[in-house]
């Protein structure tokens, strides 16, 4: 539908927007865009996956998991390239391995 495409195309913009602001290290910006986008279309995992870079860049491990968590459920929900998939689980497992549990880190790791 019309509506659903101008979110789709409002979310890009959020998620460009996103990326320009954490570029520049601007963590707090890009996370607003970044959950801008996400409530614009929940349908697309990168949103969740750009968004659990930047608290890992923060060093929020722990919110850095749960967004790697809601990227591999979307991109299961929507079929998504297990690429993409196998990139949030990755990106998981160097969180949990940053936070200091080996064992949660192996499995996300195997799961990639």
């Amino acid at each position: 539908s019309h509506l659903t495409k101008m979110s789709g195309e409002d979310a890009m913009r959020e998620k460009e927007l996103g990326n320009q602001a954490y570029k520049k290290k601007d963590f707090d910006t890009a996370i607003l865009h970044y959950k801008k986008a996400i409530e614009l279309d929940k349908t697309n995992l990168i949103f969740h996956t750009n968004l659990a870079a930047v608290y890992f860049e923060m060093k929020n491990y722990t919110e850095c998991i749960k967004e790697c968590t809601s990227a591999v459920e979307v991109g299961r929900a929507q079929r998504a390239d297990f690429k993409l998939i196998a990139k949030a689980y990755n990106r998981m497992g160097t969180a949990h391995r940053k936070a200091g549990d080996l064992e949660a880190a192996k499995t996300a790791y195997e799961k990639a």
